[in-house]
């Protein structure tokens, strides 16, 4: 299987070379995080900590209204204009621009959250050094790199950055005093990638930032839109359970559940990865051969890896935790990588690559009536009470989500075919 697919990529050298570099950038990505874990539950406790990661929830929500879905649609903009500097600059500052002011108004409301809610006032700077995670969508132009190819730029930034970000936790992070600083040590990491990045644009690589006209700037965010929809429907389900489980299980098992997303988010790694170095390619290509062939390895392999982390869970719960817990939530949690990784890649290299971006909004929509139907269902009957519920009813979301977005798919790969013959 690996030598098929090893000989699918080396049909083209870009790809192959994206993919290491990438394959690099989220491997640190993931791993960074994973390596101040278990010392930040250690230093901070489950329910201190639990409580930092809720902040940086809420503060994700403005980061959501930042990237505004750029992040996905405008690679491919980039990747059609790599040649012309003029639209690759209309199209950097657009964006730049457009999340600047979206910046200035979630500040606002975002301060507004925090005067409102007792318990986020309570810990003020906490949550106000955690809205500057901001930056990394605010100053970190990825789509730019993605678009014209070039990961290798952005893989040394991002790996420079955090490994700063881990140096700083373990020298400022001593007591449970030390718990706001969390989101500032990492904000820093991001800022400082952002204008890493910024300087290669606009310096190295000679675009022009300008503020272009409004119907430049209207054009470009009605392009965005549908996956900003997307997006905010999708974080009903992906992050508001964190918000559920610390209102109605605790702030302990907040660390539980977010363990579980981390394990997730590394095991969708692989497929999430070879995803976005292909999605160039795809989005001029739209090889419809190609993509099947990507899918069902992916799926394989993603069955292989999930085997793998369920028989060393009991060791892996040992070095993030530091003490043995109930186990099932966590192998339930770990069913849906089986089907997330394979739901994002059908969204991004078919679905958006192939100009269909309706039906990411739609594939939302009806998980998000999955995941609202269940939590309400669950909330009537008094079963909120568990972390493992609120798990499984958002790996029950996953489901639904990856059968609706494969039905989507085989009806646009059968458009696609009728249209070659």
């Amino acid at each position: 299987m690996l030598q098929r697919v090893k000989n699918l990529l080396n049909n083209n050298q870009v790809i192959v070379e994206n993919f290491g570099y990438i394959s690099l950038l989220q491997i640190f990505v993931v791993l960074i995080p994973l390596l101040t874990y278990p010392y930040l539950v250690r230093v901070l406790g489950k329910e201190l900590y639990g409580l930092v990661i809720t902040a940086q929830v809420v503060a994700s929500y403005a980061s959501l209204a930042i990237d505004f879905g750029f992040k996905r649609v405008s690679a491919k903009d980039v990747s059609i204009h790599r040649g012309d500097k003029d639209k690759l600059s209309e199209i950097v500052s657009s964006v730049l621009v457009v999340r600047g002011l979206i910046c200035l108004v979630s500040f606002l409301i975002y301060i507004g959250v925090i005067n409102i809610v007792a318990s986020y006032n309570e810990h003020f700077y906490l949550f106000i050094f955690s809205f500057l995670l901001v930056f990394n969508e605010l100053l970190f132009p990825q789509f730019y790199f993605q678009g014209i190819e070039k990961m290798k730029r952005i893989s040394f930034i991002n790996i420079g950055t955090k490994t700063l970000f881990v140096a700083l936790i373990f020298i400022f992070i001593k007591s449970q005093s030390d718990y706001y600083l969390v989101p500032l040590l990492t904000a820093i990491g991001y800022f400082l990638g952002g204008v890493i990045s910024l300087y290669i644009i606009f310096i190295k690589d000679g675009l022009n930032f300008f503020i272009p006209s409004y119907d430049r700037l209207k054009y470009y965010t009605v392009d965005a839109f549908p996956i900003f929809s997307t997006k905010v429907v999708a974080s009903i389900k992906d992050k508001f359970s964190y918000i559920l489980v610390g209102s109605f299980v605790g702030m302990s098992e907040v660390v539980i559940y977010d363990l579980g997303s981390k394990f997730t988010n590394l095991l969708v790694k692989p497929v999430t990865t070879l995803s976005m170095v292909l999605f160039p390619k795809m989005a001029k290509d739209r090889n419809v051969d190609l993509f099947w062939k990507v899918l069902k390895y992916s799926f394989l392999a993603m069955i292989v890896l999930i085997a793998i982390t369920n028989i060393i869970l009991p060791k892996l719960v040992l070095l993030f935790i530091g003490e043995s817990i109930d186990l099932l939530p966590l192998r339930v949690f770990l069913i849906a990588p089986l089907f997330l990784s394979v739901s994002s890649y059908i969204s991004s290299n078919i679905i958006i690559a192939f100009g269909h971006n309706k039906y990411i909004f739609y594939s939302i929509l009806v998980t998000t009536f999955v995941y609202v139907s269940l939590t309400l269902l669950a909330y009537y009957n008094n079963m909120l009470d568990s972390v493992l519920v609120f798990i499984g009813i958002t790996v029950v979301s996953y489901i639904s989500e990856f059968v609706y977005r494969i039905y989507v798919s085989v009806k646009i790969s059968n458009q696609r075919i009728k249209q070659t013959d």
